[in-house]
């Protein structure tokens, strides 16, 4: 079974990464008109709710009932989804003429790639069927 304090560490090191190569890379990131901002909100954003759903995985797992895994993976799939669209949306009602699509479309990327992370670790941390003695 992935123990679950290595569970925390692709989502950690994806998180840094990006937080790193946003900082590194502002200037090129402006001049293709991304505002670095926009990404590091949703990549903070997406990364907490991320650790959320870890926590979920885990208290589904202790659970008796099979379909307890599935149902805790995609409701927080749908919660992120929820959470990043509606900042999004609230970026956008805000933001007026100053918007930066390039910003939100990156941030959909993001979404994506931490999606994949949270599946990829939830199916790691599925309880094997012989209680662990695998």
């Amino acid at each position: 079974m992935f123990e679950k304090r290595k569970a925390y560490f692709p989502l950690v090191l994806v998180f840094a990464l990006i937080s790193l190569l946003l900082f590194l890379f502002e200037g090129f990131l402006k001049s293709v008109n991304i505002d670095n901002r926009v990404v590091l909100v949703a990549n903070c954003l997406l990364f907490l709710i991320s650790i959320y759903n870890l926590i979920q995985h885990f208290k589904a797992m202790g659970n008796t009932n099979p379909h307890a895994m599935v149902r805790a993976v995609m409701g927080t799939t749908v919660l992120k989804l929820f959470v990043l669209g509606g900042a999004a949306f609230i970026y956008l009602y805000n933001a007026g003429e100053n918007k930066n699509v390039n910003g939100l479309f990156s941030a959909m990327g993001l979404y994506i790639l931490y999606t994949w992370l949270d599946v990829r670790i939830a199916l790691k941390t599925k309880p094997s069927k012989n209680n662990g003695s695998n």
